[in-house]
């Protein structure tokens, strides 16, 4: 028969679903429990293992919070004792300065009263060399003046030198400053930031897990580093004040035995004038003395040169009695002319 002519299409009949028995039923729901029993028994587990980890890593996390706190508050207490040390050493290094700058002030000072000793030193010499005629003598006046003068000038060279080493070592103590007072600074800072980082708690506000930092290498300061880089500014600081405490030792010792080779100068200076004017002195009395004996025996010769003019004067009628006489008894004649 030929179904192409047909207007309605073929019903295709499907087969039945398949059918189970009730054993299969019941295993099947056995299975059932069964896998979700496991999978509960496996929830189970993974939950206690999760509160096991929750609890073991709360307890991990506050043994580490408690460690950093700890090691955070060590951290705090080695910066603020390092940071003592910097104001102790600092302190003394501002004792030291203030110190040495009165010690320029007395080596400033005399060398302003050297430049004046040694202007009226060289005051002297020069008129002293207006001396006339045997007075111009090389005596121990000049002598003491230009041994005072070249003492002046050698205590004047040392003084200068000294003056140099007290400008040098108030630069280095300033220069010790200067970085302990940066180290400072920065240790000011890290304690700021170490003491507000101590405070801090899980609990507290404007925390973030996402804070723009720099990474902390371990490898760029490590602690031994940091004490070396904190005690270097220190031990240098302690070198240059134990190095002024001698230097203002040697400041006083070098006043001291100046003033008194100066002064031990200037009185022999003093006594070598002392003498050289008594001498001098008696030198004048005595030719003044002489002088006038001589203007005294001068005065009785010309007292006696006037008298003799006088008896001269008073003989020459005599004489002219005498001469008068012989020329009128020339005239007598012949033998009357007898002596």
């Amino acid at each position: 028969m030929d179904f192409k002519h047909l207007k309605y299409p073929l019903v295709t009949v499907s087969s039945p679903p398949p059918r189970f028995t009730l054993r299969e039923w019941y295993l099947n729901n056995h299975h059932h429990y069964r896998t979700a029993q496991d999978q509960q028994q496996k929830a189970a587990r993974v939950t206690a293992e999760s509160n096991r980890l929750c609890n073991l890593i709360s307890e991990v996390t506050k043994l580490n919070k408690a460690e950093v706190d700890n090691t955070l508050g060590e951290r705090i207490k080695d910066t603020e004792y390092w940071k003592k040390e910097n104001e102790i050493q600092k302190e003394e290094c501002c004792k030291e300065e203030e110190a040495l700058l009165i010690y320029k002030e007395r080596i400033t000072g005399a060398l302003v009263s050297l430049k004046q000793q040694a202007q009226t030193s060289k005051k002297c010499i020069i008129l002293r060399e207006g001396r006339l005629g045997i007075d111009q003598v090389h005596d121990d006046v000049e002598r003491e003046l230009l041994k005072e003068a070249e003492t002046i000038e050698g205590v004047q060279s040392l003084l200068h030198r000294t003056l140099e080493q007290a400008n040098e070592q108030i630069r280095l103590l300033r220069s010790a400053k200067y970085f302990l007072d940066r180290d400072n600074e920065d240790k000011a800072t890290a304690l700021k930031i170490d003491k507000y980082c101590g405070n801090l708690q899980e609990t507290s506000l404007n925390l973030s897990t996402h804070h723009e930092v720099a990474s902390l290498d371990p490898r760029n300061i490590t602690r031994e580093e940091w004490e070396h880089f904190s005690k270097k500014f220190i031990e240098r600081a302690a070198k240059d004040v134990n190095n002024t405490r001698p230097l203002r030792s040697y400041i006083d010792i070098l006043l001291k035995q100046v003033t008194e080779d100066l002064l031990n100068q200037y009185r022999v200076t003093n006594e070598s004038f002392s003498r050289r004017i008594r001498e001098t002195r008696d030198a004048k009395i005595k030719l003044e003395n002489e002088h006038h004996e001589t203007m005294q025996q001068a005065n009785d010769m010309l007292r006696n040169i006037t008298r003799l003019e006088k008896a001269i004067a008073e003989k020459e009628g005599f004489m002219a009695l005498a001469f008068t006489r012989l020329g009128q008894r020339a005239q007598r004649s012949a033998v009357e002319r007898t002596r």
